[in-house]
């Protein structure tokens, strides 16, 4: 009796190391990506998980793709906020690894245009964390720190570069639209321009172009901006800068 009562524990006890319903446990992707197509794909890539029957695709918490254990590459094409990449082998599923792809949203962004007398900013700039800044151009300290500023007679985004604040060659373009959020991602370089005319209620993309050298995913910088209102100087902006270098993403809904 004390040897069967032995033998109960010890199967016991290896139920629960293997798990009672023999669940395998899988590792998460480490998912690297990169970004192509002039901007319009984020790349995905991640070595084989051990045990895994394939691969699950997610965007925006949804699961657009399933993919077989040798696929271990995905174009993402479609824009989101959040990708993520998770193993699975029958039921069992590991932790999604995620791709943040939210651009960072800046609202009520108020910028007056170049007959404002100083202090009043004049132009503004995107901060490492994506956050839009108010600068104020008769302050030469602040330079540096412009992405556009507004110029008047006609009121229009222009590139630092007309001023000679700094050498950034940025450019924007009215998208055509009115809808902030409905714009999901900015279009492809081709019909910027370093100086377009602001209109109340439009919806405009940009390009931030640094080296002024094309398109280029290493220090390129994509987003949208609406301006919500126009009154004398002041000029009212939200705005969205999608803070991966290249990616033309910007869902903001």
């Amino acid at each position: 009796m004390k040897k069967l009562f032995g033998i109960a524990i010890a199967m016991a006890a290896l139920l629960i190391l293997v798990g009672c319903d023999g669940e395998v446990v899988l590792d998460a992707p480490d998912v690297d990506y990169t970004v192509d197509d002039t901007g319009a794909t984020l790349a995905l890539e991640w070595v084989e998980i051990a045990d895994a029957d394939g691969y699950y695709i997610y965007a925006d918490g949804v699961i657009v793709d399933t993919l077989e254990a040798t696929e271990l590459a995905y174009d993402a094409t479609t824009p989101a906020a959040e990708y993520a990449v998770s193993a699975y082998a029958g039921e069992d599923e590991s932790d999604l690894t995620t791709i943040d792809c939210a651009p960072e949203v800046t609202e009520g962004l108020v910028i007056y245009d170049m007959s404002q007398p100083a202090p009043d900013p004049s132009g503004f700039g995107f901060n490492s964390s994506g956050t839009a800044v108010a600068y104020s151009v008769s302050d030469s300290t602040n330079w540096a720190l412009l992405d556009f500023y507004i110029e008047n007679g006609p009121q229009s985004f222009w590139s630092p570069h007309h001023g000679g604040y700094n050498a950034e060659v940025n450019a924007t373009e009215n998208s055509g639209s009115t809808n902030f959020d409905g714009e999901d991602i900015a279009n492809a370089p081709g019909n910027y321009t370093t100086q377009t005319d602001v209109v109340s209620d439009a919806v405009y993309f940009f390009w931030i172009d640094p080296t002024n050298n094309g398109w280029d995913d290493a220090t390129d910088y994509f987003g949208k901006i609406k301006v919500q209102s126009i009154n004398g100087t002041a000029i009212t902006m939200d705005l969205a800068f999608q803070p991966i270098a290249g990616l033309r993403w910007c869902v903001t809904d």
